[in-house]
């Protein structure tokens, strides 16, 4: 008896099927898995939502600052409250970049020469890692819970909204980060769809590797 993997990319699909050798040769006899859909499903659907809202806020941003540095140097006019906003742009688009950034595997992270590993070392190694992620921000989710609770009903002095409205990005990204690195941890195991812009990169890479080779 032995075990092989099929996955065929341009329809999506992934099974596992058991074979075993027979005179009239090999012959499939059970799939045992089969690509979660309902995951994938929900998966894209926060992907989709992720980055419908980032490039909402980065677009916000931009206008923003544009409009804000025209008023300021044009016509010397200077809002208190629109700058305040801003900023919360900004720090909201750091968040959910970072908490996207886990689900597209371009966090900040120290690269290993993973081909001179073994398959199982460099998963163990990966899910190690994205263990630490989520500990470090299993303790920021919970720490800024207790902070927003004591602080969160301070009006702003710009524009009056309780501060726990701006806080709130902070549990809410340390959230997002937890799903994406338990999302990861699953995939090592059982077939996830990975999003279009960390196959794109990835296809990158390997093209300029092979042409680097060639050269």
């Amino acid at each position: 008896m032995a075990a092989i993997a099929l996955e065929n990319s341009g329809h999506n699909i992934f099974s596992v099927f058991m074979i075993r050798e027979n005179t009239g040769g090999i012959i499939m006899v059970q799939i045992l898995s089969k690509r979660p859909k309902k995951l994938n499903s929900f998966i894209k659907c926060v992907d989709k939502v992720m980055r419908v809202l980032l490039v909402t806020i980065v677009g916000a941003l931009t206008c923003g600052v544009i409009i804000s540095v025209f008023l300021r140097y044009i016509f010397h006019i200077s809002f208190a409250w629109s700058e305040e906003i801003i900023s919360i742009f900004f720090v909201a688009s750091t968040f959910l970049g970072a908490a996207l950034g886990v689900r597209e595997k371009e966090n900040i992270a120290i690269n290993l020469n993973f081909d001179k590993l073994s398959p199982s070392i460099s998963k163990a190694i990966r899910i190690i890692a994205l263990i630490v992620i989520i500990i470090v921000s299993l303790f920021f989710f919970i720490y800024s819970i207790i902070w927003i609770s004591h602080v969160g009903s301070i009006p702003s002095v710009c524009t009056g909204i309780r501060c726990g409205i701006y806080y709130s990005i902070v549990p809410i990204s340390f959230a997002i980060t937890i799903f994406y690195s338990i999302i990861n941890i699953i995939a090592e195991f059982v077939h996830i769809d990975q999003p279009e812009e960390f196959m794109a990169n990835r296809n990158a890479k390997k093209k300029t590797v092979s042409e680097e080779k060639c050269i």
